[in-house]
């Protein structure tokens, strides 16, 4: 009698720990790629509009669910009239109130956005001070001088995050007069056990 307990209390034990399973951790690693003019324009100028490429890298093993971006540079801002986001796709822009174009933070949401796929936008910066004033994106997210310098993160499915804050003086790779910059996040996140497996 006393064995046959004993085996059904290690079987509850079992099946407590299939149902409760602690949170495993995932190999992760997404790629953002910006690339743009680094000539300095006049008032009115779209050539400061950069190319943006982030990627979810095939070293990964879980979907991007959630990008931010911060501007750094605070004298500066994102014009979002000018910027360019797909219109296919699942993903939610979220704008900073107060404001209908000018953001110092990009959040963009996704649903489906798998390993070795990327998403492509453009983003416009532009000067508080002046209107439409062209800035160098590499002078504002970066190369600043005392102001801080961006940061951007990325969140996967579970809500596991890995952030980074864009070094001062990353190298660019030069074509002609345009320049582009790779950063790269690879790590490990948490995400929660499945039930009932």
């Amino acid at each position: 009698m006393f064995n046959n307990m004993t085996k059904s209390l290690l079987g509850l034990g079992g099946l407590t720990l299939a149902v409760f399973g602690t949170a495993q951790a995932y190999p992760v690693s997404a790629q953002l790629e910006i690339t743009g003019s680094s000539e300095v324009g006049i008032t009115g100028h779209t050539l400061n509009v950069s190319g943006w490429t982030l990627s979810n890298l095939a070293s990964s093993s879980l979907d991007i669910i959630g990008f931010d971006f911060t501007i750094g540079d605070t004298t500066r801002h994102f014009d979002n009239k000018d910027s360019t986001y797909p219109t296919s796709g699942n993903k939610t822009i979220t704008l900073n109130s107060g404001s209908t174009d000018r953001v110092d933070n990009i959040s963009l949401s996704f649903s489906g956005f798998n390993r070795t796929e990327a998403y492509l936008f453009a983003v416009d910066i532009d000067s508080d001070s002046l209107f439409n004033q062209w800035e160098a994106f590499n002078t504002v997210l970066f190369n600043n001088g005392s102001a801080a310098n961006s940061v951007f993160k990325v969140t996967f499915a579970g809500g596991g995050v890995l952030s980074m804050t864009l070094p001062e003086t990353p190298v660019a790779v030069v074509d002609g007069k345009t320049s582009t910059y790779t950063f790269t996040l690879t790590g490990e996140v948490q995400y929660p056990a499945h039930c009932c497996y």
